[in-house]
């Protein structure tokens, strides 16, 4: 079987290549048994056994099933090598979407999400449904890092990331933000019931027992509440909360406060 032919096989199907390549493997498998059988038959008739080409004939049937065997072999390998390079793409794909400390989804898939979100409310008219961002920040993360060391922030960064995720709701997403900030978006989620939710966690971190090496290590939260406006866009709503998030900290911080 040709390269061509396993190309032309699967547009013929509407087939996916690798399904092609199996059945071309299985169709070759039974052209080998058919061909045995074949010389086997030939072999029976004694006019046919005594025929002076006939070695000659078994010799070319030999090789023709050789060929066979290592077409087989290279189409099997091939589909190993398809389904390799497609579970590689998967992870790339996962890892490109993934901040590796936290394991949080990072900001691209935020982004995704986000931009997500505003598509399914403008299906339904910008009238049903609405959703709402928070935007955190570690109060004084840099002087986490200068009395405890860079390893014990990656520590309270990780530690707060799990807070987050088994605070929050299946549908909602944190994700991490860049340095010691988080972004978290709550589908179907009024301003009020956004509040509320970083009124919780807030009141979770700060009463939250971190320990590293042995030294106990306290930290708080400032938050920033916006929900949906119509209009607006993923940079519009991403701003707003970060705007909220920078009035929480000039009030001083461990408390969050609303977008104007």
């Amino acid at each position: 079987m040709s390269r061509g032919a396993v190309s032309g096989d699967a547009r013929a199907t509407g087939l996916p290549r690798r399904w092609a390549l199996r059945r071309g493997t299985v169709g070759m498998m039974l052209q080998e048994q058919k061909l045995r059988d074949w010389i086997a038959r030939l072999a029976e008739n004694e006019d046919y056994a005594a025929h002076p080409l006939m070695t000659e004939f078994r010799a070319l049937a030999d090789e023709h099933l050789k060929l066979m065997r290592q077409l087989t072999k290279i189409a099997k390998i091939s589909d190993r090598m398809q389904t390799d390079t497609r579970q590689m793409a998967q992870a790339l794909h996962a890892a490109s979407q993934t901040d590796p400390l936290t394991e949080l989804p990072n900001r691209r898939q935020m982004v995704d999400r986000l931009e997500a979100e505003l598509c399914r409310l403008g299906r339904n008219g910008g009238g049903s449904g609405s959703f709402a961002l928070i935007m955190l920040d570690i109060d004084h993360f840099k002087e986490v890092n200068d009395a405890f060391g860079h390893a014990a922030g990656d520590h309270v960064l990780v530690e707060a990331a799990g807070l987050f995720r088994r605070n929050l709701r299946g549908q909602d997403l944190c994700a991490r933000w860049g340095g010691e900030e988080f972004l978290i978006l709550l589908p179907e989620t009024d301003q009020l019931q956004a509040e509320a939710v970083a009124e919780k966690l807030r009141g979770l971190i700060a009463h939250h027992s971190i320990t590293h090496q042995g030294r106990s290590i306290a930290i708080t939260l400032s938050l920033g509440v916006a929900a949906y406006r119509p209009g607006r866009t993923a940079d519009d709503c991403i701003q707003a909360a970060d705007d909220a998030l920078y009035i929480a900290k000039r009030a001083g911080r461990n408390r969050w406060a609303a977008a104007a």
